[in-house]
Formats: C-alpha cells, structure tokens, sequence
C-alpha cells in the first residue's frame, strides 16, 4: 500500500485522478454493470425494477462532498496525527466507510470494499500534496464513481424498459 502511496505522489494529477477513477470502477463494472446489461438485453427488466433517478442525483452531487467532509477528514486527519501506519488506516477505514452503505447485501460490499480501499489511499496520497488536493480529489473521484455507475445502469432509464 505505501508503494502505491508513493507512486500517486510522484504521478501526475491527471494520471492519479484517470487511475483512480479505473480502480474505483473496475469490480462494479463487472459483477453489478454487466449483469445488469445482460439482463437488460435477455428482457429480464420491467418498469417494476427502475432505479429512481432523484435518488442518483444526491448521490452524486452532495453525498460525496458531504461524506467526504464529514468520514475521511476527521478521521483520516487523526490517524494522520496519531502516525497510525498506513495499511492499517487505509484497510480498517475503507470497511468502516463500506460499512456505512447498508443498503448493500453481503456480495455488494465484497465488490465495493476496493472502492473504499481505494478513495482512502487517494486521499493520503494526495494529503502529502496538500488538504485540498486530498478533499477536491477524493470528493471528484467518488462523484464520478457514483456517476458512472447511475447512468451506466440500464435500470436508470425510463425508455429503455418496455
């Protein structure tokens, strides 16, 4: 994991938001987007299974920003000052923080554990650069995460259900 902190610092910020944002994206893409998809084209889907989209706009503007504010900077800041090693913040933050998510099953939380692994090492990687970095980039990564998997879901449009 420090490598992989080191390697984030030393990487451009564009390189660090493109390869986080594919880290974050990766499992979700294939076991919760693609099964979706599948389903959708062997008309498995009816109108009774469509996500209601007002509840993705929340999700993706202000949740982020506001768990972001609230979760990781209290509580990465104190292990921060603690010196507590890295692994450890970085392992035991991201099931706190997926354990905050309950509208999950058991299986959703095994896919979107690297998610949370991956947001909190953004954010300590980008914490060398400064706090802003660390808060803007975490905040953009999980709107864009959460983006991504709300209108790349077949079940987030209306036209596409018979």
């Amino acid at each position: 994991m420090k490598s992989w902190i080191r390697h984030w610092q030393k990487v451009s910020e564009m390189r660090v938001l493109a390869e986080s944002f594919l880290f974050c994206s990766l499992l979700p893409s294939l076991f919760y987007l693609l099964p979706a998809w599948s389903a959708y084209f062997s008309g498995a889907f009816t109108r009774d299974y469509l996500v209601n989209p007002g509840r993705s706009v929340g999700a993706i503007l202000s949740a982020p920003i506001v768990e972001t504010a609230i979760l990781f900077v209290p509580v990465l800041e104190i292990c921060r000052k603690l010196k507590v090693p890295p692994v450890w913040t970085i392992l035991c933050f991201a099931a706190f923080f997926e354990s905050l998510h309950t509208f999950r099953g058991f299986f959703g939380h095994l896919i979107l554990y690297p998610t949370g692994v991956t947001l909190t090492v953004l954010y300590l990687s980008m914490r060398e650069r400064s706090f802003w970095h660390a808060f803007l980039f975490t905040a953009v990564i999980h709107e864009l995460y959460n983006a991504f998997v709300s209108f790349a879901n077949p079940l987030s449009y209306r036209f596409l259900i018979v």
